[in-house]
């Protein structure tokens, strides 16, 4: 509550200063409690009354699946050497393209604004998995020497985080665990940010070269220690988890459809999770957790799932309409403003505006800064630099300020 200061004369003194013909009075200093109106048309009108108060209405008034931001894709990746680079071109020049870009750490890129990042984790429960990527054993074979790049925590049993074993393994971040702790001290640091969806998306598969790591299928197991390890760095109070928005619905879809989402004033300092998977392969996630009951994260599953609640849709152009709809009925979506490379290499921004226009409240990028090679100057963020705002498709009446 904030409190308005106000000076005057205590009618007392004042009196006894007249009586003994004083001159003036000396101040007394009295406080005035001042309220925000929560219930005002909107947040204009909130703020018009006392300053301050438009953000209070937006806390309020203001669902996190009425909000949009931006994020980044495969967050964690660092950039593959020029020389790692050329054979993957040697062998696939279209993977050599496409995998040619790279990200700051991941606190740059929440203080740059992103409230959506993309972890992409790989099952190794026993450690060394990928401790020796295969890369590095062509370049020796080459008579070249790979880069300095420390490997050693590839050979701890846990989670990693790599965005394809043994051609893409350089990573802010190798062990899961160790990601979601830099999150979590970027959010420590930032305890009134808006909610900041992580979305995991498990690899189960890598390259079919000779040589390469048999990369681990993704099941329960897998999933189990997921949840495991999130719930070590984060304490519930911290997440956004399926059984908070479900409540006493019967079913996690229910609940969404039905404005289930918590308020961002309740959601501020605390993330989200997602399983970026496709419904099937999603499906071991919520073996035996009927509307996801007792998970960390929410998941892709098919529109009619009990567990409905969250959707990866990449493509804004193709599927406008249909994220549109989704995020009409209060679900949460994800789309790209950009893939491959390829709009920040063309300047092309059509695939951006789409994502902006779809509604999807989290729209990844690989482009928060430009990459100055390629002369464009082409990056995807909220206009006017914001971190978050009123979403375009469900925004609610009198949301009509900035939703930071």
């Amino acid at each position: 509550m904030k409190r308005l200061v106000v000076w005057f004369p205590s009618l007392a003194i004042l009196a006894i200063a007249m009586a003994n013909g004083c001159d003036k009075a000396p101040e007394t200093k009295i406080e005035v409690a001042a309220t925000c109106d929560l219930k005002a048309t909107s947040a204009s009108a909130a703020e018009t009354m006392l300053a301050g108060c438009g953000a209070k209405w937006i806390d309020a008034n203001v669902s996190i699946n009425q909000l949009q931001a931006f994020g980044t894709h495969n967050s964690y990746k660092v950039a593959i050497p020029d020389n790692e680079l050329a054979i993957i071109k040697e062998r696939n020049p279209e993977a050599g393209v496409t995998l040619d870009y790279s990200h700051r750490p991941l606190a740059e890129q929440l203080d740059k604004g992103a409230r959506q990042l993309e972890l992409d984790p790989s099952d190794d429960p026993q450690g060394g998995l990928y401790s020796t990527p295969l890369m590095r054993k062509l370049l020796t074979a080459k008579g070249a020497t790979p880069a300095d790049y420390d490997l050693s925590m590839m050979t701890k049993p846990g989670i990693k985080v790599i965005h394809v074993a043994d051609i893409d393994y350089r990573s802010h971040c190798l062990l899961f665990i160790d990601c979601l702790k830099q999150v979590k001290a970027w959010s420590d640091a930032h305890p009134t940010h808006t909610p900041i969806l992580i979305m995991i998306n498990p690899k189960s598969s890598g390259i079919s070269w000779e040589g390469a790591a048999k990369v681990l299928p993704w099941g329960k197991d897998a999933f189990d220690r997921m949840d495991t390890e999130i719930r070590s760095v984060f304490p519930p109070e911290q997440i956004i988890e399926p059984d908070d928005v479900r409540g006493t619905h019967a079913t996690l879809r229910e609940a969404v459809i039905s404005g289930g989402w918590p308020k961002l004033g309740e959601a501020r300092g605390k993330v989200i999770f997602a399983s970026d998977l496709s419904p099937e392969a999603n499906k071991a996630y919520a073996e035996g957790h009927p509307s996801l009951q007792g998970r960390a994260a929410f998941m892709t599953t098919f529109p009619d799932a009990p567990e409905a609640a969250y959707f990866t849709m990449n493509d804004p152009e193709k599927q406008l309409a249909e994220i549109q709809e989704r995020v009409k009925q209060g679900f949460l979506i994800r789309t790209r403003a950009d893939a491959d490379t390829r709009e920040a290499r063309a300047g092309t921004t059509e695939r951006r505006e789409a994502a902006l226009a779809s509604g999807a409240q989290f729209i990844s990028t690989d482009y928060m800064w430009p990459d100055e090679r390629f002369g464009t100057g082409y990056t995807a963020t909220l206009p006017e630099g914001a971190v978050a705002r009123c979403n375009p498709v469900a925004m609610p009446a009198g949301c009509d300020l900035k939703a930071e």
